[in-house]
């Protein structure tokens, strides 16, 4: 059965519409059909979004330790180009397909079907679907990403590659779906007229992500007692734990800088078309992006007056912490709400991102992601049912809404809920999958749980390229340390301390990564 496609025709006196099947659609010239500003906004925006993957890896790898940093940058960019590919095989067809509230069909596997056909078939903005498709992806992209910072000091890296491939398709395309896809359940909430206000991506970017951040980083902390594996040793523990500072301010003011820069697209491009609601979806986030730098360097100030030593100084890490939850925080909000009630949105986000900033060492969020994403991704998602407004949201010219106040209210923290649950509970459910299989892999081929020390230092995973005093007595302290262990477990006299190495200290000159080579490819 042919499908028909409506297209408003704008003239300088009036719009007319155009009915057109689908298969005379096909059998003509596309570009006649669409706008080509609308077409370059969308494909710009989404360069603009792919440019935050390496501003969050610069300001991942600053906020990091330094044996960590370019673990951080590469982790981000691979993690980018894993999923790149997942969207491509199937991650779009799950998402945008089908009828089905929460699972897509596979009528776009591998983009296999005509995508030069128009995006939805409702009156309004006309793009193709493969430049949605594209726009669409480089979330997907952007989100996984976001998650990478929570593998720092937790495990080998492919072990986290394979665990966001399979989060990609079973956590985040479903509630992508539910959001974004017109027949999604969360449009749902009160009929077909309301569903909830999420712009782009409060739940699915930022409260998703922060969720499957604080699971992996919980359950990484527990691991040994879940599976009651050997427990480490207090020197461990300590390595583990101690405090460190950021280790290159640098990076997470240009990280900042890019992912600024690339909100635009993020926010603005999300109104899918070069028109006046993108251009109020732009300001919004501006101006709450500089509320937020502006609310927590206040902040930092006042906490720095309290300690004698630090009095009178600001805090460049503050300033971008509260222009990061400022973003956060409008996202949801930026193409429903007036332009002058962004600033509310930042600071909120910045103050409640500050009041709940200790709790990410309770458990083993180091880079703090679910405080700046989840925080202010709640911030965002409860203040959007207070500043809505219906004229904003029909700024593009066809979009329309109606706001319950109080009952959209509950809509925004039932669709927030569903989002923690269902990506919270995933992501333990694959996690405690891939570590059964790990498992049993390990003690079928009769290999034991590999030290702790061998794990952790898999976070240098390009300590080859460096090649600087850094680099080479981690290397030399790596390698001493776990020719002590294989000794001790061979039997003979062990090396005093070898649990208690830390990076940096020069104990010899082999090689942890030569001596452990032929040993550590059989570690799953």
């Amino acid at each position: 059965m042919s499908q028909d496609y409506r297209f408003d025709l704008v003239t300088a006196f009036s719009t007319a519409s155009l009915n057109i099947s689908a298969d005379n659609f096909s059998s003509r010239i596309p570009n006649e059909f669409y706008s080509g500003s609308d077409l370059a906004w969308v494909m710009f925006s989404s360069g603009l979004v792919l440019l935050m993957v390496p501003g969050l890896g610069l300001f991942y790898s600053g906020i990091s330790e330094r044996c960590s940093a370019i673990s951080m940058m590469w982790l981000s960019m691979m993690t980018t180009a894993l999923i790149g590919i997942q969207w491509f095989l199937w991650g779009y067809s799950i998402t945008f397909t089908g009828s089905r509230r929460m699972w897509g069909g596979v009528g776009s596997v591998a983009f296999h079907s005509d995508l030069t056909i128009p995006w939805g078939n409702k009156p309004g903005t006309k793009i193709p679907q493969l430049s949605y498709a594209f726009y669409q992806g480089i979330f997907a992209c952007f989100t996984a990403a976001v998650v990478s910072g929570a593998a720092i000091r937790k495990g080998r890296p492919l072990h986290f590659l394979v665990f966001i491939f399979i989060w990609s398709t079973f956590v985040y395309d479903p509630i992508a779906r539910s959001s974004w896809n017109p027949v999604g359940w969360s449009n749902y909430w009160k009929g077909e007229s309301s569903g909830v206000f999420d712009f782009a991506g409060g739940t699915v970017v930022h409260i998703v992500s922060a969720t499957t951040s604080a699971v992996y980083s919980i359950f990484f902390k527990w691991r040994r007692t879940i599976f009651r594996l050997p427990r480490l040793q207090q020197a461990d523990k300590d390595s583990l734990n101690r405090p460190y500072k950021p280790h290159n301010v640098v990076n997470v003011v240009l990280g900042t800088a890019f992912l600024w820069i690339g909100w635009f697209g993020f926010n603005g491009g999300s109104a899918l078309g070069a028109n006046l609601r993108a251009v109020s979806a732009c300001i919004s986030t501006h101006l709450a992006a500089c509320a937020g730098a502006v609310m927590g360097s206040l902040l930092e100030y006042l906490a720095a007056s309290r300690r004698d030593a630090d009095a009178g100084r600001f805090s460049v890490v503050g300033f971008c912490n509260g222009a990061v939850a400022g973003l956060v925080a409008i996202t949801p909000a930026a193409g429903y709400v007036p332009y002058w009630s962004a600033p509310i949105f930042g600071i909120a986000g910045s103050f409640f991102v500050a009041l709940f900033q200790d709790i990410s060492v309770a458990y083993f969020d180091t880079n703090e992601i679910f405080v700046v994403h989840g925080v202010a991704g709640w911030v965002g998602m409860l203040l959007t049912a207070g500043f809505a407004r219906a004229d904003v949201a029909a700024l593009d010219g066809y979009t329309v809404i109606v706001n319950h106040k109080w009952e959209q209210l509950g809509i925004q923290i039932s669709d927030g809920l569903v989002g923690m649950v269902w990506s919270g509970a995933m992501t333990f459910l694959i996690l405690l999958f891939m570590e059964a299989v790990i498992i049993f892999t390990r003690r079928l081929r009769g290999i034991p749980e590999p030290d702790f020390q061998l794990i952790l230092d898999q976070d240098v995973i390009l300590d080859h390229e460096i090649g600087d005093e850094f680099t080479i007595k981690t290397k030399e302290s790596n390698g001493m340390a776990l020719v002590g262990l294989n000794s001790h477990r061979e039997g003979h006299a062990s090396i005093p301390g070898v649990g208690e190495l830390e990076a940096g200290t020069f104990v010899g000159g082999v090689t942890r990564r030569e001596a452990s080579r032929s040993r550590s490819r059989r570690f799953v």
